[in-house]
């Protein structure tokens, strides 16, 4: 039982009803969260569009996006995030299969060489307070980016940082309950790598 509980069906505005039900569409943000979130009709609501916007909306693909998401999520433990797949991404072709060579990103041929990067970024970012802050990084970054793409995968890593951090601690689901929904979970488990 998750440590805020969900919003009522009486409760829910005629926003609050399509937000829910466009993440049990799109799959992500999971609609546990959204039904959670849209308790707060202003910040809350407000996120949740934030986030579509920022998961769907970009310029940068939807998939590399979704790939870092599920990175950053692995290496907390997000027992929630690391289970929830975009059903979006994988309609365009994200596969378990390379879900589960996250851990091998640096050297894995699934990634082209842009998703490497990003899933390095996305890595980096989680290190702490400096993991991405130097010269080098953003240099290696403009090998492959633009400065645009640079500007959305740092909001989207920050989002993905802070969010993540506030839903893995309303225990809608625990690490041990995403393993058992996702047993590979275990094989990728990255406090283990």
């Amino acid at each position: 039982m998750p440590r805020i509980r969900y919003i009522e069906e009486d409760e829910k505005s005629d926003e609050a009803k399509q937000l829910i039900a466009q993440s049990e569409e799109r799959g992500a943000p999971d609609p546990r969260v959204v039904s959670i979130m849209v308790r707060n009709s202003k910040t809350g609501v407000a996120w949740v569009k934030y986030w579509n916007t920022l998961l769907y909306d970009g310029i940068l693909p939807h998939t590399m996006k979704e790939l870092c998401r599920i990175q950053m999520s692995m290496e907390t433990r997000c027992g929630y995030c690391s289970t929830v797949r975009s059903k979006v991404a994988q309609k365009e072709g994200l596969t378990e299969e390379k879900v589960a060579q996250l851990h091998n990103y640096k050297t894995s041929n699934v990634f082209t060489d842009r998703e490497r990067a990003a899933i390095h970024y996305a890595t980096m970012f989680k290190t702490g307070d400096d993991g991405v802050d130097s010269e080098e990084v953003y240099d290696d970054l403009r090998k492959l980016f633009s400065e645009e793409e640079i500007i959305e995968l740092g909001l989207f890593c920050a989002e993905t940082d802070g969010a993540g951090k506030l839903v893995r601690s309303f225990k809608v689901l625990s690490w041990g309950e995403a393993c058992e929904i996702n047993p590979k979970l275990r094989d990728m488990d990255m406090a283990d790598a």
